[in-house]
Order: C-alpha cells, then structure tokens, then sequence
C-alpha cells in the first residue's frame, strides 16, 4: 500500500509569495487527481491546515507535527517524523529537505539564483540557500525544476545528471473567482498605470523600474496621468529603493502598496496599462503568467527563462537599461495595436501552463519512486 507525504507547511501560511503559492496550487491540484487503490498521502504541517487546503479527499489525511520551539521545524521535527514513521515517498515543494527523510525524496529546486549573482542576497540567506539546496541535491532520488533553464543550470553548477531532473512547469497563480476587489477605489487608482508585483529587492531589480519610469515620465509633458504601483513586501536592497524614491521628482505617481492578497493583486493586473517585471534572475516567473492571464500587456526582463515561459508574447527589455524600459512603456502606452497584440499572444501563450498538468508530471514522478 504505498505512501506519500508532502510538506504542506508553506502551502499553509496565510502571507504567500513565490514558494507558498506554488507548494499550494500544486497541492490543490494533485488533490483532484484520483489515487491509485491503495494509495495514502499524508500532507505534514506545523498547525492545523486552514481553508481549502484542509478539504481532504479520501486517502488523504493531515498531520499536523506540533513544535513549540517556533524555528526548526523541517530540520528537526519532521525528521524525528521520518524517523518514526516514514512513508514510501516524500515530496518537498521547496529545496530545503529535513535532515532525516523517506529514502524515496523528491524535492524542487525553483532556482539557483544564490550561486549564480549572490550579490542580489543577504548573506546570511545566500548561505542558508546554498546549504539547503546542496542537501536536497545530495538527498533526493527526483528533483523538480520549473524550467529548462534551470534545468541546465543545475547541471552545469552542481554537475546534477539529467535523469535525475523532471521539468515540471508551473502554472498563474489560482484565485477564487468568487472574491470581488474593491482594490482600484480603495487604492485611488485610475485607468493608467504600470504594475509591478513582487518582492522589492535586489533580485527583482525594482529600482530599475524607477529610473525608467522618471525617464518615461519626463518625456510625457504636464498632467500625464500615468502613475507606477508597486506592490510586494521589501526584501534585501529595499532601503537602496526607498532611498531613491524619497529624491523622485515624479514620487507623487508612485505608489506603494505593500504585501496584497492573489484576488487583490489579480484586479489590479486586470486594469493595469502593462505588467511590469524586471528581475535579475528567475527560475521561471509566475508574474509573468498571471500578466497573460489577465488579458494584461507584458514587459519583462531579457533574461533566458522569461524567453522560454512568454515566448513571442511579451515585450522584452534588459534588466540593466533603464533607458529600454522607458521606451518599452512609452511603446506600450502610445500604441494601442501593440497592446492588443500582446494581449492576443499571451491569452493564446498561457494555456500551454496549468496546474492540472503539473500535478499530473508531479504525480508520475512519485509514483515512479514505488
């Protein structure tokens, strides 16, 4: 009777970025997949799961592994977990394993960003990265990767051979369709304005985004209505932004919004001019996706993996030119044949990516393991 675990503990926290929103809409997914007779799946968490992930089918069950030491949770209790009671296969949405595992572990590495530009982290982070994902590397029978470029760039820096890796693409970000967003009153927007959703850090190259937009705004004369939102939690660099916020001439068109909920953030992609994502260096970019879905224009960052998820369905700027950017905007906002374009391609381009689909090659992998 074969057994699966799978961490759900950053599929269940209610603030969910890049790694929570994954681990959750894949595990929502693999839930509507029939299990094979016999099958169990047991999904590990450190409180009690909450709202739709807690609607458990049968052969399903939650184990919720109690740990009142707040940090250590995957290293040291799901461990003594593995130790005690083990199933045939456990799955790791993340790269950072526990120190004792099922022999059987699969785990997805999103990106090695860390190694390739560790000046985009902290430190003390790009160490606990590299740490973690030397473990999953050494540790797991399968790992998932979410592009084929990284993919490649798992086997040139950590030699990992091909047959190990399984290219599992993700898929935009799930929403209730049934929750409505008063976001555009509430935040006092109009109907001409860039977006930006993400954290604000250096990886995500925000503050190329703000010269671009004083570049774009300077060529637009007295009264232009065009205003940048960004939204996101800060992350390492933020204090760089903020800084060059504070001396922005055009400060008053810029808007912070913080952290905002999936169905939040899903109308305010709805009614932007264009998406907007810069970022240095990507494993795969479910921004991007979400921009697509949304009948949104795109402009995103040169930068290979974006090339392999948008296709021709986007605008294409270097992450390092601001001056591109600002051309990229000024084209977008000027050019209503070019919007339309976009928005043509990348409803056609984002059904190539659903969460069915990668639950179904996540559910292959695992089963191949028993």
């Amino acid at each position: 009777m074969p057994t699966f675990g799978i961490d759900a503990s950053s599929a269940n926290k209610l603030k969910r970025t890049g790694v929570e929103n994954y681990s959750r809409n894949l595990i929502q997914a693999m839930k509507t997949h029939a299990l094979l007779e016999g099958e169990r799946v047991f999904l590990y968490s450190n409180k009690p799961l909450e709202g739709d992930l807690a609607k458990l089918g049968e052969g399903w069950e939650s184990k919720v592994l109690g740990w009142p030491l707040g940090g250590g949770w995957m290293k040291l209790r799901m461990s003594w977990e593995m130790l005690r009671r083990a199933p045939d296969v456990l799955f790791v949405p993340g790269q950072a394993p526990p120190i004792k595992s099922s022999k059987n572990l699969v785990t997805t590495v999103h990106d090695i960003g860390f190694a390739r530009r560790p000046d985009l982290y902290d430190s003390s982070v790009r160490k606990r990265l590299v740490r973690s994902t030397k473990s999953a590397i050494k540790k797991a029978a399968k790992i998932l990767v979410p592009s084929e470029f990284t993919k490649q760039e798992l086997m040139e820096v950590y030699r990992v051979a091909a047959d190990r890796m399984s290219v599992t693409l993700e898929a935009p970000t799930a929403i209730d369709p049934s929750v409505t967003s008063d976001a555009l009153q509430r935040h006092r927007l109009g109907s001409h304005y860039f977006l930006y959703v993400g954290r604000l850090e250096k990886k995500k190259n925000v503050t190329t985004l703000l010269r671009a937009f004083e570049l774009f705004k300077n060529t637009r004369g007295v009264g232009d209505p065009f205003e940048l939102v960004l939204v996101g939690s800060p992350g390492f660099g933020a204090r760089e932004l903020t800084q060059y916020l504070k001396v922005s001439k055009h400060k008053d068109q810029i808007k912070l919004l913080g952290y905002r909920p999936d169905n939040e953030v899903q109308t305010l992609i709805k009614s932007a001019t264009a998406f907007l994502f810069p970022s240095n260096y990507e494993g795969f970019g479910i921004p991007n996706l979400d921009a697509m879905r949304a009948g949104t224009p795109l402009i995103t960052s040169d930068i290979p993996p974006h090339r392999e998820v948008c296709g021709d369905a986007a605008l294409y700027a270097s992450p390092n030119e601001p001056n591109a950017w600002a051309r990229a905007m000024a084209h977008i906002a000027q050019d209503a044949t070019l919007r339309e374009g976009l928005v043509a391609k990348g409803l056609e381009r984002v059904k190539m990516f659903s969460w069915d689909n990668t639950a179904a090659k996540t559910w292959e992998v695992l089963r191949s393991l028993v």
